[in-house]
């Protein structure tokens, strides 16, 4: 998948929990030990070369001993909780996210048919609802949300996961993802990389997928992506989609289940440094409801199509 957004220099911040606006940071001799639930490095990197290839890995992640109320049975033993929306009010937190409103360049750079607003979700019953509908605005045959936590809520490595369910809809494209707060060097996408959590066709009723999207060429604009696929039952039930972020690796799970792990040898070869680039900087948080797009080689959906929704019963971040 490719969701580029334009790359604002950004000065990283770090303030206390308390405070409207924080970015997680944490000790890379503690992040590169915790337990990926795959291999760390090279070794296990599910996919090769620069296509879509997947595989599966039935590794899971250990249970964590926190007595947080707030954490799932799937958090990795030594994690905390850091930051949490449960979304127990009645609006949308503005102090954790913002909602992107319109259609972007290209439609957010994939294709998209929507046009997102700040009217299509809600906060009912404990859950983030997000609407795709079919109405004309801004140009376009239909609305949605998307929403970000940007210069808002941030993290350097972690454990995080988001409980969602989703539309088995033809067309529906929800995504769960990452992007950095800065660019890379002074470059965008896709050398700043993108983290995609959780992504899926609706129209796959039972399929979601993950990614890692970086540039081979480092700095460059040549790009590379890693991803697979994993079965979920049905995604109109409710998973628990989450990423597990070291120094040395990133492994996905669906419901403490991992399917995909990608070393740093990999995502870091053409960069030249000795560290983690890019994915070694604070990325934000983005939950959205997109329509079409090339993701699934611009399905719509069908013409009785009225509504669709997207639930999330919470995100969470965990810090080591």
């Amino acid at each position: 998948m490719k969701k580029k957004t334009s790359s604002i220099i950004l000065p990283f911040v770090i303030v206390a929990l308390s405070s409207c606006s924080f970015s997680i940071d944490f000790d890379s001799s503690q992040s590169s030990s915790a337990s990926t639930g795959g291999s760390s490095d090279s070794t296990g990197v599910s996919t090769s070369g620069d296509s879509s290839e997947s595989s599966e890995s039935s590794s899971s992640i250990s249970l964590s001993s926190s007595s947080s109320s707030f954490d799932s049975p799937y958090v990795p033993g030594g994690y905390s909780l850091a930051w949490s929306d449960e979304f127990a009010g009645s609006a949308l937190d503005s102090a954790s996210w913002e909602h992107q409103i319109g259609n972007g360049s290209w439609g957010w750079g994939n294709g998209e048919s929507e046009y997102y607003t700040a009217s299509n979700d809600a906060v009912t019953d404990g859950n983030l609802v997000i609407t795709a509908k079919k109405e004309t605005m801004g140009g376009q045959a239909y609305t949605s949300t998307r929403i970000r936590t940007y210069q808002k809520v941030s993290t350097t490595y972690g454990y995080i996961e988001a409980k969602i369910k989703l539309p088995p809809v033809q067309g529906m494209w929800p995504a769960f993802w990452m992007l950095p707060e800065n660019s890379y060097q002074g470059v965008g996408w896709p050398g700043a990389g993108e983290i995609d959590i959780m992504e899926n066709r609706g129209r796959v009723a039972n399929v979601t997928s993950g990614a890692l999207h970086y540039a081979s060429d480092g700095t460059g604009n040549t790009h590379t992506y890693k991803t697979a696929e994993t079965s979920v039952g049905s995604i109109s039930e409710w998973h628990v989609y989450a990423l597990l972020w070291t120094e040395e690796a990133i492994t996905w799970f669906v419901d403490g289940s991992a399917f995909l792990t990608v070393g740093r040898s990999t995502w870091n070869s053409g960069y030249g440094t000795g560290d983690s680039a890019p994915f070694n900087a604070p990325f934000h948080l983005i939950l959205n409801l997109a329509i079409g797009g090339q993701f699934d080689n611009w399905n719509l959906p069908p013409s009785d199509f009225e509504e669709a929704t997207m639930s999330v019963d919470y995100v969470r971040i965990y810090a080591q």
